[in-house]
C-alpha cells in the first residue's frame, strides 16, 4: 500500500479528559516501534504512545490505497486486549478507506501485548478518563489524517469505552459498537455504565448486537437503544437473531456485521 511512514519521533499531543468535571492536559510522546510477537500485519505502522504516570499505549496504524486526506476509525479492543484478529479487522476497514488506528487502551489480564497501558483498576474507576483518549489524539495527528472525522470502533468491552468516549466529550463523529459490555462480565467491582451518561452522547451510533450473546444480554442492548432514542440521539441497532458475543467475528454475522459497519463509517465521515 502507498503510505508515509510515520517520521515523527516525539509529538506533544493533547487529550482532554473529564476528570471530577474538569479536562486535564496531557502530554503523550508518539515513537516508532516493531511488532509484537504473533501479529503478522506487513502493512502496519507500530508505535508507541507514551501516556501519564509511565504509561505507553502500543499501537499499529494502517493506511488506504492512495494519496490524500483520510477519515479515521479507532478500534478498541475487547476484554482479551489486543489480538491479531483486530488488527484483521482493521485491515477491512482501512481498505474501504480510512487510516485506522489499532492499539492498547488498557491491560488485559492474561495477555501481556498491553501489560503497560492502563490498569483495570484504573479503568473501572474512572471510564471517563480511561476510554482510549490517547488512541483517539493520536490518530487526528497521524500524516493524511483529517483530525476533524474521527470514528471508534469498539468490541466488547471496547465498546464500553467507545460509548463512554463519544458521552464525555471525545469529540467522534461516528461510533460503531459490536456487543459492547454495558455490564462487563467477570469484573468486580464493575465500571459505570455507558447509560449512565447517554444523555451526553454526542455521536451517530451504530450498535450491533447477537440476540444469543450469553457473556452480555442483548436486553441490556435494548435498554441502551431505548434510553438513546428516547433523548433524540442518532442511534441504530442491528440485532443478529442467534448469533453470540461479537457479531464482527461469529461465523453466521462476520460479513454481514463488517458490511454494515464500514457503510456506516463510509456514510457518516466520507458521505458515500
Amino acid at each position: 500500500m502507498g503510505r508515509p511512514a510515520i517520521a515523527v519521533l516525539a509529538i506533544w499531543l493533547i487529550c482532554a479528559t473529564a476528570v471530577g468535571g474538569q479536562a486535564r492536559a496531557d502530554a503523550v510522546i508518539w515513537t516508532p516501534t516493531v511488532a509484537p510477537e504473533g501479529f503478522d500485519t506487513p502493512d502496519a505502522e507500530w508505535i508507541t504512545l507514551e501516556g501519564a504516570m509511565g504509561r505507553h499505549f502500543l499501537a499499529a496504524v494502517l493506511r488506504p490505497e492512495g494519496t490524500g486526506s483520510f477519515p479515521v476509525v479507532v478500534v478498541l479492543h475487547g476484554a482479551r486486549g489486543l489480538l491479531p484478529r483486530d488488527l484483521a479487522l482493521g485491515q477491512e476497514v482501512a481498505e474501504a478507506g480510512f487510516i485506522v488506528i489499532v492499539g492498547c487502551w488498557h491491560f488485559a489480564e492474561g495477555n501481556d501485548v498491553c501489560s503497560a497501558a492502563t490498569p483495570q483498576a484504573d479503568w473501572v474507576a474512572d471510564p471517563a478518563a480511561h476510554a482510549g483518549r490517547e488512541l483517539v489524539a493520536a490518530a487526528r495527528l497521524l500524516p493524511g489524517a483529517s483530525g476533524d472525522r474521527v470514528g471508534l470502533y469498539g468490541l466488547s468491552r471496547g465498546g464500553h469505552a467507545a460509548l463512554w468516549a463519544a458521552s464525555t466529550g471525545a469529540d467522534v463523529q461516528a461510533v460503531v459498537v459490536d456487543s459492547p459490555a454495558y455490564v462487563p462480565p467477570g469484573v468486580d467491582p464493575r465500571p459505570a455504565n455507558p447509560l449512565d451518561v447517554v444523555a451526553g452522547l454526542d455521536a451517530t451510533v451504530l450498535t450491533l448486537h447477537g440476540t444469543g450473546d450469553d457473556e452480555v444480554p442483548v436486553d441490556l442492548a435494548r435498554t441502551y437503544e431505548r434510553a438513546a432514542l428516547e433523548l433524540g440521539k442518532p442511534l441504530t441497532a442491528v440485532y443478529f437473531e442467534g448469533i453470540g458475543h461479537r457479531t464482527t467475528v461469529q461465523a453466521g454475522s462476520q460479513d454481514e456485521a463488517r458490511r454494515r459497519a464500514i457503510a456506516f463509517f463510509r456514510e457518516q465521515l466520507l458521505g458515500t
